[in-house]
């Protein structure tokens, strides 16, 4: 069997590979896209067969959606409801799939930042590019609940992604990958870590704080008499010497703590237990002792460094209060004018948006319903569009000159691009009701 793997399908087996449950390719050489053949003189694919299919031995196919899959040529588009085909024909550099095994392909991390500018929104592609540059991974399955994986080498680069996007032509998505890559950034290593730099990198028009650009994870040069020669902060804004720290939900894994206690009151006569919970407390104070020293020594060696913790996300404005204090500190310590973030920062409209992709990003039960609520919201601009695009006409044209639209469909239609109001069905009715030239 051979098959080319891209898209969705291909993220899917991306992370797979960077969990360990597929053997990593990373030496592997890139291969030009394959013919599909079912193999072994069958004449076309079917759903009992792909079932069967373990790839690396283990991993079956993600069969809860139609696969996404590429062909070199429209003459070997597979007519079937278990693939969704792309055609690339000519468009992408002639080697840009990644072997897998057992006659399996999957694109090229590069080609898939691509892929997943066509359906993925402005600030998820930037953190998938986040991902595949960093050094985690999260769960094929479930994204966003099912946990993350840390430690893993990086697939590829910025500077990896920019050569292969010079290289393409005529693809769908290939503006907003390029214009989504400009805010990519190498060496993040958490998501939440990825969703705070993201949002200090993004301009103010992609509901950013614009105070990049952003390097993530580089070690600098500290005092020699500090407790380190070197310290490493999560990341440093705007080339000045402010920057930030990001303190998860468990950074001191008080979780470990409150676990080993439990299991040592159940059982108090056991040394065991007891010494575990004291190495947990011990661990914990050790982290703390770390930070502060960190924070000091940062600070004595003329960099301001302000800590971002998990409840500054999820409390309403919490993330925005921090980016004032950073811009406080870049404007004095940098010599910046940042009256146009700030501006923006006052914006009613610009902190709502934004601190709905904060919520987004959140694995809780607030990140959940915020997600729903923006899967809907474009759902319903999707429609808006479309009705638009299928209602609004133009009169004939009259001696060259194009009459225009009624002053009914024209106050309609500028309601629903400039989103002051929902396009409801009410809307929908009236614009249906409306003659293409017709007086209102």
């Amino acid at each position: 069997m051979r098959l080319a793997l891209c898209g969705s399908t291909a993220l899917y087996m991306t992370r797979a590979m960077r969990l360990g449950l597929l053997d990593r390719q990373d030496g592997a050489v890139r291969e030009p896209l394959c013919l599909p053949d079912p193999g072994h003189n069958r004449r076309r694919f079917t759903a009992k067969l792909l079932k069967s299919v373990r790839i690396g031995g283990t991993l079956p196919l993600p069969l809860d959606r139609p696969l996404e899959i590429a062909v070199p040529a429209g003459s070997k588009h597979l007519q079937s409801s278990l693939f969704v085909t792309t055609v690339y024909g000519h468009r992408i550099p002639q080697s840009s799939f990644v072997p897998l095994g057992d006659g399996f392909q999957v694109s090229s991390p590069e080609l898939l930042f691509v892929e997943m500018a066509q359906v993925m929104p402005f600030f998820n592609l930037v953190l998938l590019g986040c991902e595949l540059c960093g050094t985690y991974t999260r769960n094929p399955s479930d994204p966003m609940g099912g946990g993350v994986v840390f430690g893993v080498p990086p697939v590829t680069t910025v500077e990896a992604i920019r050569t292969f996007v010079r290289s393409c032509r005529n693809l769908v998505g290939i503006a907003k990958a390029r214009e989504a890559l400009r805010y990519v950034m190498d060496n993040a290593w958490s998501p939440m870590e990825a969703v705070v730099a993201t949002l200090a990198n993004l301009p103010p028009e992609h509901f950013g704080y614009g105070l990049g650009p952003v390097v993530l994870n580089e070690r600098v040069s500290v005092s020699a008499a500090a407790s380190h020669t070197t310290r490493l902060p999560d990341m440093m804004l705007g080339g000045t010497a402010t920057g930030l720290n990001y303190d998860g939900e468990n950074h001191l894994e008080l979780s470990a703590v409150v676990d080993s206690a439990i299991h040592s009151a159940a059982a108090p006569g056991d040394g065991q237990l007891a010494k575990a919970l004291e190495q947990s407390i011990q661990a914990v104070r050790e982290k703390y002792v770390d930070d502060r020293r960190r924070d000091r020594e940062l600070l004595a060696s003329g960099r301001d460094v302000l800590v971002v913790t998990y409840e500054d996300l999820v409390e309403r404005g919490g993330l925005d209060r921090v980016m004032s204090l950073a811009m406080d500190s870049m404007e004095r310590t940098g010599g910046l004018d940042l009256s146009a973030q700030r501006s923006a920062l006052r914006s009613l409209f610009l902190r709502d948006r934004r601190q709905e992709l904060v919520w987004s990003a959140l694995s809780c039960e607030l990140g959940k319903k915020v997600r729903r609520h923006l899967v809907e919201r474009r759902r319903r601009a999707r429609a808006s569009r479309h009705v638009c695009e299928y209602q609004i006409r133009l009169q004939p044209v009259s001696r060259g000159v194009a009459r225009p639209v009624s002053q009914g469909v024209s106050q309609i239609l500028q309601a629903a691009l400039c989103r002051k109001q929902p396009f409801s069905q009410h809307l929908v009715s009236r614009l249906r009701d409306i003659p293409a030239g017709g007086a209102t």
